[in-house]
């Protein structure tokens, strides 16, 4: 029995990508060679939902804090004593205080990259990032990192650029599965959606709230579809720190009759049917986990040259890529895509396709414990 303990911080479980990848791991892996165990920031949410998946969980509170000495004692305890063998880090945090802590445990190593590293981090100031950097040399002079994963073609090459001091990455594509059980809709949701398909099409935006997705692009856009007459709705779906800034921008710009921000919707997945493409405009991303759902619900993408999106979205041709810079170009594609119903139709059923053949959890998870069969053998 090979014993994995994936360590990380900042998920919420509301539209969080890196808790979808973990949820990925934790519903499908083999309970015949592998034990998954989790230590994080706590959260009675995360906590519930994953020992009902038969997930030990460990919380530090210490996590949530940029720099604490109790939050190394407590990942020091616990991978001591549950015994790992291959510690799995997820962000920079738990990135720094694994590879700190296991230059005395020497365990195998992972540590998965899921979008940004420590250039251009919005989450840390630029005393944070030097300490981080300073702490990323010393990690890697004692030789504590044996695997790098990364979610994309794009996230390994920017990875790269930023630092030398990793092996080459390992490339994996997180995959989706739809899901076999759908809730209840929400009754309030539903009617009104309905209700706008009767005569516009409908734009959604699935994400956090937060400035690294910088929905208020996607705001400035519908404000200008809807001054060409385009007829548009945008439903936004997500929660986060910036909700309120949102609300603000869409009343100052008098665009509460074309967009809805609905908040955190549980089971988001249930209401693709009724979307007629989903956008991101995002600064970054590593492969947010919308980009598969959409997939899986024949929706078409309009997405910026970032992460993994134009390495999907092109091979497959189930998607349109602007350059995140050019919200004219963006809008040229939104354009296209709602103005020609049997292209829509087509790049639907290319995402759903390939969801099927090549992007699926079965697939995922097959590459995923290789590497860590692999590493556990060395």
């Amino acid at each position: 029995m090979i014993k994995v303990c994936h360590i990380v911080n900042l998920i919420t479980g509301r539209a969080d990508g890196v808790y979808a990848h973990l949820k990925s791991i934790f519903r499908n892996y083999d309970r015949n060679k592998f034990e998954h165990i989790l230590i994080f920031q706590g959260g009675e949410k995360i906590e519930k939902e994953v020992r009902e998946l038969g997930i030990k969980v460990f919380t530090s509170e210490s996590l949530k804090k940029k720099i604490s000495l109790r939050a190394f004692s407590n990942v020091y305890n616990a991978i001591k004593s549950e015994q790992i063998d291959i510690i799995h880090t997820h962000l920079i945090k738990p990135y720094a205080i694994a590879g700190l802590i296991n230059i005395f445990l020497r365990k195998k190593n992972i540590f998965n990259y899921h979008g940004i590293f420590l250039k251009n981090n919005p989450y840390y100031n630029s005393i944070e990032r030097s300490i981080y950097s300073v702490i990323h040399y010393l990690i890697y002079l004692f030789c504590r990192i044996d695997v790098v994963l990364v979610p994309s073609e794009m996230s390994k090459q920017l990875l790269m650029e930023e630092t030398q001091l990793f092996s080459e990455p390992i490339i994996y594509y997180n995959g989706y599965t739809p899901k076999q059980n759908i809730s209840e809709l929400n009754a309030n949701i539903v009617p009104r959606i309905e209700e706008l398909k009767q005569d516009k099409r409908i734009i959604a935006v699935v994400s956090r709230l937060e400035i690294d997705k910088r929905i208020d692009r996607a705001v400035m856009l519908i404000k200008s579809l809807v001054a060409k007459r385009i007829k548009v709705h945008l439903v936004v779906f997500g929660d986060g720190t910036l909700k309120d800034e949102l609300n603000q921008l869409v009343q100052q710009h008098q665009l509460n009759d074309t967009i809805d921000i609905l908040g955190y919707v549980e089971d988001v997945e249930n209401y693709y049917k009724y979307f007629d493409l989903v956008l991101f405009t995002s600064d970054w991303e590593g492969m947010p986990i919308t980009m598969w759902e959409a997939l899986a619900n024949s929706i078409p993408i309009v997405a910026p040259d970032v992460g993994g999106f134009k390495e999907i979205l092109e091979e497959n041709n189930c998607g349109l890529i602007y350059d995140p810079r050019n919200l004219v170009q963006a809008e040229e594609k939104i354009i296209k895509l709602l103005t020609d119903e049997k292209y829509r139709q087509t790049l639907g059923k290319n995402g759903k396709a390939a969801i099927e053949l090549k992007y699926n959890e079965k697939n995922f998870i097959n590459q995923i414990e290789k590497v860590y069969t692999d590493l556990s053998s060395k």
